[in-house]
């Protein structure tokens, strides 16, 4: 992605957007939206390039200053989704090196998920490995707490709006199971931009949208095939996401 300045009021950059902390007043650090891991292992290096001002222009990946306590805080149920999808896509909690490299690198070096996973009395118990379809039981709570976090994070970066309580609707479900007309509605865009309320001034929203290169709810790609997210904020401020093209995901927050 191309990096475009942020000229938001500066009274909206003043507190972590997940706990409510002055910035001013703790260590913080930033946070990338969605998180790296998500990503491939090609792009994370160019963002890292181009955070030590040594990359491509297009190698920003999307971050925002939070508190260093909140930031350290997501990092295990980051883990933890990571590993849950990486299960999934492979179809087992002991992919074949030689078919999923990534997810059984990911997998052999997080065995606690992997026995929390099948140790749950709903899970894919140890009797059962074979069993099809494969099937896994994870935390909920975990997961909806990286979305909430990635979707907290979108919102803040794209339009600079803080949304410091907690949203009004979370769900989450695998895009396949969406019935056509979900999907539709799911995948469109919402309200047209010249009819819709504007964002906040001199966001980076706003500057995309006087270009004519977003609309309200249009879709922005991260990186193909692993994430894209989409904000309408001409109503709720309703934040949509779709991890490795399989975890499609929608929260609002309701003015």
């Amino acid at each position: 992605m191309r990096e475009i300045e942020n000229f938001t009021d500066d009274r909206l950059n003043a507190w972590c957007i997940h706990c409510g902390t002055t910035i001013a007043d703790v260590r913080s650090n930033r946070d990338h939206v969605p998180t790296k891991s998500f990503l491939t292992k090609a792009l994370r290096e160019l963002g890292a390039e181009y955070d030590r001002g040594v990359g491509d222009d297009w190698g920003y990946l999307p971050q925002v200053s939070i508190c260093q306590s909140c930031n350290s805080s997501f990092s295990p149920d980051e883990n933890y989704l990571l590993c849950v999808l990486h299960a999934v896509m492979a179809g087992s909690l002991y992919p074949d090196p030689a078919k999923h490299p990534e997810a059984a690198t990911i997998l052999r070096s997080n065995r606690h998920v992997v026995r929390d996973l099948k140790q749950k009395p709903d899970g894919q118990l140890s009797l059962f490995d074979d069993l099809l379809p494969f099937t896994l039981y994870p935390d909920m709570d975990k997961i909806r707490g990286v979305i909430v976090k990635n979707a907290r994070g979108h919102a803040y970066h794209e339009i600079g709006e803080p949304l410091l309580e907690a949203p009004d609707h979370v769900a989450f479900v695998p895009l396949e199971r969406l019935s056509p007309e979900q999907r539709e509605a799911f995948e469109s865009a919402g309200t047209d931009a010249d009819l819709a309320v504007w964002p906040e001034v001199g966001s980076r929203m706003t500057l995309n949208l006087l270009d004519g290169k977003a609309m309200v709810g249009g879709w922005i790609m991260v990186e193909p095939g692993r994430y894209r997210y989409a904000i309408d904020w001409s109503g709720s401020v309703t934040v949509k996401t779709v991890i490795w093209e399989y975890l499609a995901s929608e929260t609002r927050w309701d003015r």
